[in-house]
């Protein structure tokens, strides 16, 4: 395909008589339009001077904007601090209007709202106005190491402190990467120069198994960088001669060995807000000292991701909530599965898990995760990676127990009971995704005994419906057992259902419902919401609850897939419930 002005020459008329119109020294740079690159420079009067502008067009103009670039000034805000570019439109170009906008339209009406915030003679509330509302780290420019970043706790060193040292735990390096720096892991702790520890981050995550120690060092005020590619060196210049430690490790250093330093100071973190940043250099040593000859450096520069629970929960502090609570899961299935996956994203302070099932290649159409766990407990599966991918959620499992299951234990030890019961009391809700009649009857009854809310969900022959609810005994609603008798008198509905056949696969010792992860998930998925809900009612500012505490679902009808179709029922008591009047 060609270039942009061969596929749309009217486009490239109208850039031009565009800028014509603007009425400022305009000129195309016909060497890179030789090449197929679009670039434009126009001279715009400033200050009694003129602000030099370059625009490069990306190759898919118009529907997306030119790249504004200028070297004849430099910006406190809006510029790139490495790149030269204007941010003259906000959020990555979503202002930006393809067939109506052009170069000449950003410079006419946006260029004079840059110039103006970053006038000597700016007015606060016009700049306020005026300006987007996002912060402008230098930590948002810098260029990176692909796929290597260090995870850093909320809390940064004291003021006080000038520099210390880090304990940190690293990613092994990937097999292929081995002539490439690679630094990714987090950080344990950070330590004044003697050791005592400032900050602790407290986190084991599996996958980050390798002990390694670095240092740290407080900037007195936001790093000055100059290009792209002297961004490293710049860095590395600031931290030269102020860590004697470190540059003694140097001068005793292998080639290809990599120290850690974390550079903290000041920013604007977000829009007029300041706070402390972290930036992080990877020193590589590329050739080691040798007699008088000092060693050769490189330095690499390390993103720094914020790992903390406050900053984690930013994106949804509404469950923030959950991380006082508990939930226990009994069945680990195609439904089980991800509901401890969503719990845990959402940040559940707890988990305690039951099941006594392995997980085969075939399970994988429909369960959370795939073939990397073919042959491990269901179970065990989920533990390992929950403590990988959310380490805030503490997880217990109890593995090879079928609830029901005979033989009983050997005199002495808990029976299934006791142990299903402690559970249920340390848990803050007792979620039954184990879709069996018998086992649901079991825990419905013992958690209305112990006082805790219990919620359940099924699918149908080829997931093609299910069904959720919830008992909250805190209030007055009916059961499980009232759940039933609404099913059986049509008072609640039935789910939609394939009928399909049931199948027994290879290795299966009983036989398995039809159905897909695509379809049976939206049942999973409702369900966790509910959970979640549940957890968080009565508690400020958390996950907002729902009007009803049943719903069922149908995906099929008719013989076509449907958008999910809910019908919420209120769980009232009922006269004819034995369990209910009972009480009443």
């Amino acid at each position: 395909m060609g270039a942009w002005w061969d596929r749309y020459p009217d486009e490239l008329r109208k850039e031009k008589a565009a800028l014509d119109a603007l009425g400022y020294p305009w000129s195309i740079d016909q060497a890179a339009m030789d090449a197929g690159q679009m670039v434009v420079r126009v001279d715009v009067p400033h200050e009694g001077g003129v602000l030099a502008l370059t625009a490069i067009y990306p190759d898919t103009f118009p529907y997306f904007a030119p790249m504004v670039t200028t070297d004849s000034a430099r910006f406190q805000r809006h510029q790139h601090p490495l790149g030269r570019n204007l941010c003259l439109l906000a959020r990555e170009g979503e202002d930006w209007s393809p067939g109506h906008d052009s170069l000449a339209t950003l410079i006419e009406e946006q260029l004079p709202a840059i110039l103006e915030v970053n006038s000597s003679s700016a007015v606060p509330e016009v700049v306020a106005q005026t300006e987007d509302h996002v912060g402008e780290p230098l930590s948002s420019f810098l260029p990176y190491v692909p796929e290597c970043a260090i995870i850093v706790p909320d809390e940064t060193p004291p003021a006080d402190v000038p520099s210390g040292r880090l304990s940190l735990c690293l990613r092994t390096t990937p097999a292929g990467r081995s002539a490439q720096c690679f630094v990714n892991g987090v950080v344990g702790s950070i330590d004044d120069m003697q050791g005592k520890p400032l900050v602790t981050f407290k986190k084991s995550i599996p996958s980050f198994d390798r002990p390694a120690c670095g240092f740290w060092l407080r900037l007195n005020e936001r790093p000055t960088v100059g290009t792209f590619e002297s961004a490293g060196i710049d860095l590395f210049k600031l931290v030269e001669g102020k860590l004697p430690p470190l540059t003694k490790a140097i001068q005793a250093a292998k080639r290809d060995e990599v120290f850690v330093v974390g550079l903290t100071y000041r920013d604007e973190v977000s829009w007029r807000h300041s706070a402390d940043d972290w930036v992080f250099l990877a020193i590589q040593v590329v050739r080691e000292t040798k007699r008088s000859r000092p060693a050769e450096i490189r330095p690499h520069i390390v993103r720094a991701d914020w790992g903390g629970e406050k900053a984690w929960l930013r994106r949804a502090p509404f469950l923030t909530p959950l991380r006082k609570k508990t939930a226990l899961v009994v069945g680990l299935g195609s439904l089980g599965s991800p509901i401890v996956l969503q719990l845990a994203r959402a940040g559940i302070g707890g988990l305690r898990l039951v099941d006594d099932d392995n997980l085969q290649v075939g399970n994988t159409v429909r369960w959370a995760m795939g073939w990397q766990y073919a042959g491990f407990q269901k179970l065990s599966a989920l533990v390992l990676h929950v403590a990988t991918d959310y380490p805030y959620t503490s997880v217990r499992s109890f593995n090879h127990m079928r609830i029901g299951a005979l033989p009983n234990p050997p005199a002495g030890q808990p029976s299934q009971y006791d142990i299903l019961k402690q559970l249920v009391t340390e848990s803050d809700i007792v979620i039954d995704a184990a879709a069996s009649y018998r086992v649901s009857h079991f825990l419905s009854d013992l958690a209305r005994e112990l006082g805790k809310p219990y919620l359940w969900l099924t699918t149908t022959h080829g997931a093609a419906g299910g069904v959720v609810g919830r008992v909250q005994p805190s209030k007055k609603m009916g059961c499980w057992h009232c759940f039933q008798r609404g099913l059986a008198d049509g008072s609640i509905r039935l789910p939609a259902d394939a009928g399909t056949d049931e199948v027994q696969p290879g290795g299966c010792s009983q036989p398995t419902f039809i159905g897909a992860g695509i379809d049976s998930d939206a049942i999973a998925n409702q369900a966790a919401r509910l959970a979640v809900a549940t957890l968080c009612s009565g508690e400020e500012g958390g996950y907002p609850d729902f009007a009803w505490d049943v719903a069922v679902a149908d995906l099929q009808r008719g013989g076509f897939s449907i958008a999910p179709e809910w019908t919420p029922y209120d769980l009232a008591v009922r006269q004819d419930c034995l369990d209910c009047s009972a009480q009443a």
